[in-house]
């Protein structure tokens, strides 16, 4: 008798403590280079985390990303710079990162453009995913 007590109490408090934990909210969706052109599904207060290879070893620098303010808000970014290797990777630059947070239903897409400073046409898109905030 004292088992099957202490079965229901332990169901009660598991159940309970995956309720807590679901209405702490959903994990961040972290997208790479490989899942460009996807479409992504958020929830709002849900973050998305993205992280690149940093193009600056074809000397090309990045725009600021191109998203709706209204949808999404840009967090953080950073560049993060290679690990440390011997001999070192010749051309890894690193990685490059970028953190939003959904704030309100929508959609957007994010593109992330890269160009060269010395030449003079126009920046060609690097990235680009559709973002929907539900």
């Amino acid at each position: 008798m004292k088992t099957a007590r202490a079965f229901v109490l332990l169901a009660i408090l598991l159940a309970t403590g995956s309720v807590a934990a679901n209405s702490a909210g959903l994990g961040p969706v972290i997208l790479q280079e490989k899942d460009r052109g996807r479409t992504v599904t958020l929830q709002e207060g849900q973050k998305l985390l993205l992280y690149l290879r940093n193009p600056a070893s074809g000397g090309y620098n990045t725009n600021p990303p191109i998203f709706a303010a209204a949808v999404l808000k840009l967090a953080s970014q950073d560049k993060i710079p290679p690990e440390p290797r011997k001999p070192p990777r010749a051309g890894d630059f690193g990685q490059l990162y970028y953190e939003w947070e959904a704030v309100a239903r929508g959609e957007t897409d994010i593109v992330i453009n890269i160009f060269r400073p010395w030449e003079k046409k126009a920046p060609e898109e690097f990235w680009r995913v559709k973002v929907r905030v539900e």
